[in-house]
């Protein structure tokens, strides 16, 4: 069945094809280069006829490692390492053939040398020939339009940022700015870095900018708050690009940019977690969180089933809202025992039952009303009781 479905897909027998007709060539042409251009008699018919074997064997080692499972326009390193691993059985079972049964008369050393350095060559290079000129194709017309933009910041983020700029057809990156003197004239990923952040404005006027992308997500709140106040006094319309945790977390990419907001300029600094202690905390106990529901009690869920507790209970009075996190931890955590409770951190007797049912190591109590501006003008009386009777109710069943 997947022999078959391999041979009804065009591209990949398009690929298959180009293969084999570049394993022909390498064959000849290590032999004409072997000798100069020039093939004595005695070798010209051996070489079809070695050739005969060889390139079943060759095609077999092309399947066997998967070439034909990738996109030419997507052809990156892991493509070229299986090429590499392929070529390289290939060659070796050659050699193998021809010292234990030497079919077809003598094959020059240099030959089984050239072959594969040849064959690496060109259907390497073809796929990376390919993959530029589609880029170009597709992507040349849209890097000469778009907004000119210069992005603060020349670190993996910005990298990463001018790559997905590219495919775009709103902005068009001139240049970076860095204060790294290291790489000042230098090119990343096409893009010239500039000089440092403090000549922006200088730069700005030279290339008829008006935009600057602060693409700084794991540097220090000062060094980002700096960067954005040189942008807002060079005139310029500051972005920037998601907070660090939202792209490790994969909920936003890299080119999803953004206005700069207030959080951005009084922002604090990252905590620095003791992954150790929590480890000795966390892994293989009972751990408990109340409020599990909501944004603070979802997230310190997440962030527990980490570090691989024996069994997570998440408590909420909101049936809908353990329901939502039920669904949401199906795919992020499947391997994690977790008990949905809906109760109320209020009511002692309930959490008493819990507390005796499962014997949690470490509570985490998230249960509280945390919107004071609302809560103090018509809910006073409820904010009281859950947030204070509620954590003294918790706290004690706790002890």
């Amino acid at each position: 069945m997947r022999a078959k479905h391999f041979l009804l897909n065009p591209r990949s027998l398009f690929a298959l094809l180009h293969d084999i007709a570049m394993a022909i060539l390498a064959w000849v042409l290590a032999y004409l280069l072997r000798f100069n251009l020039d093939i004595p008699s005695g070798f010209m018919a051996t070489i079809w006829l070695n050739l005969a074997w060889v390139l079943p064997l060759q095609v077999s080692m092309f399947l066997g490692f998967g070439l034909y499972q990738g996109v030419w326009r997507f052809a990156s390193i892991p493509d070229l390492k299986r090429i590499l691993k392929a070529i390289i059985m290939a060659s070796l079972a050659v050699i193998a053939v021809l010292l234990l049964i030497k079919p077809f008369g003598i094959v020059p050393r240099s030959v089984l040398i050239l072959n594969p350095i040849l064959l690496l060559l060109s259907m390497g290079g073809s796929r990376f020939v390919y993959r530029a000129w589609k880029e170009h194709d597709l992507y040349s017309a849209t890097q000469k339009q778009g907004e000119p933009v210069i992005i603060l910041g020349a670190g993996e983020a910005a990298i990463a940022l001018v790559k997905d700029l590219a495919r775009s057809e709103d902005w068009r990156v001139v240049g970076l700015l860095d204060d790294d003197i290291t790489i000042h004239g230098k090119q990343l990923n096409g893009v010239q870095v500039l000089g440092d952040i403090q000549s922006l404005a200088t730069h700005a006027n030279k290339l008829n900018v008006s935009n600057a992308i602060v693409a700084m997500p794991s540097a220090m709140h000062q060094q980002r708050r700096r960067a954005i106040n040189i942008a807002n006094e060079s005139g310029l319309t500051v972005l920037t690009v998601p907070a660090f945790d939202d792209l490790m977390s994969g909920k936003v990419s890299i080119s999803q940019v953004r206005k700069v907001e207030v959080e951005d300029l009084l922002g604090r600094e990252p905590v620095k977690l003791d992954d150790q202690g929590l480890h000795a905390l966390i892994e293989s106990q009972v751990v408990m969180v109340s409020g599990a529901g909501g944004s603070i009690g979802s997230e310190l869920c997440r962030q527990i089933a980490k570090f691989e507790p024996s069994l997570l209970i998440c408590f909420d009075i909101s049936e809908f809202a353990l329901y939502q996190l039920e669904q949401n931890f199906s795919d992020i955590a499947p391997n994690i025992q977790i008990a949905y409770i809906v109760g109320d951190v209020k009511n002692e007797r309930r959490l008493k039952t819990l507390m005796q049912r499962y014997h949690p190591s470490v509570v985490f109590h998230a249960a509280a009303y945390k919107h004071v501006p609302m809560m103090e003008k018509e809910n006073v009386t409820e904010a009281l009781s859950n947030n204070v009777v509620g954590t003294y109710t918790l706290a004690k069943v706790s002890k």
